[in-house]
């Protein structure tokens, strides 16, 4: 007669591939982890077979070979189904770096539009070219500043005098030291207006709105190629008065 210790481990089998099956089936886990815990199921059926005499040993030798050579296939499988997910996060958060970048470059060169002309430009080409030979005005204080007084004490006695110059966009906007630091990547006039990743023109609307009363500007500025189809990378609004993007942190 057979010991019950030698149908413990055919029952545990069973009853932790049976378990982890349905886990796997209710939470929609993927392929390989629904057929890894099919296997440990399969296996300690076959186990428990051999326990009472209805397997013959060269018959569970032959299957217990297969389901080890798929345990080994399924481990895998396994591995490279979360090797994936981690490569795909990585590259994810990279193209989003990357694009975002893209985006802010964008709405830096908006905002002094609008500081300049009152309102956003739909165009590509408009913007583009206002960047590389655009100027916008820049108020700064000449004279210095003593130390004993505020600015604004030293405006009012006349030691320094506020006086408005126009600046180059593209050199002081984007060239300088300040505008450099922590980039992703080099800016570039010449394609600033197109994806960093696609090379395809963002999808850029401008418009007017009527907000409590009065005309207010609005820009809706888009990544033309999301890597995720849904989870497309914006700023701005038609609906209403923001220039805010839709990525974390900002």
């Amino acid at each position: 007669m057979k010991s019950i210790g030698g149908y413990v481990f055919p029952v545990l089998l069973i009853i932790i591939g049976g378990v982890i099956l349905l886990l796997a089936l209710i939470s929609g886990q993927n392929l390989w982890v629904k057929l890894g815990s099919f296997l440990t199921l399969a296996t300690g059926v076959i186990a428990l077979l051999l326990q009472v005499g209805m397997l013959s040993r060269n018959v569970s030798m032959v299957i217990g070979a297969l389901c080890l050579i798929s345990s080994v296939f399924l481990g895998f499988r396994n591995y490279r189904s979360v090797a994936e997910v981690i490569e795909f996060r990585e590259a994810k958060e990279k193209n989003d770096a990357t694009v975002v970048q893209g985006l802010k470059d964008i709405r830096t060169a908006q905002e002094k539009y609008k500081l300049v002309n009152g309102a956003y430009t739909g165009n590509l080409g408009v913007l583009q070219d206002f960047v590389r030979n655009g100027t916008y005005p820049m108020i700064r204080a000449v004279g210095q500043t003593p130390d004993s007084l505020t600015e604004k004490d030293a405006l009012a006695l006349g030691i320094i005098v506020r006086d408005t110059i126009r600046v180059s966009v593209l050199d002081s906007t984007f060239r300088s030291r300040k505008a450099t630091e922590k980039r992703v990547y080099p800016f570039d006039v010449n394609g600033f207006v197109n994806s960093p990743v696609s090379g395809k023109p963002f999808l850029m609307t401008a418009g007017i709105i009527n907000a409590g009363g009065r005309n207010a500007p609005v820009l809706l500025v888009k990544d033309p190629s999301p890597l995720v189809k849904g989870d497309t990378l914006m700023f701005g609004s038609m609906e209403k008065s923001t220039m805010a993007g839709n990525w974390k942190g900002d």
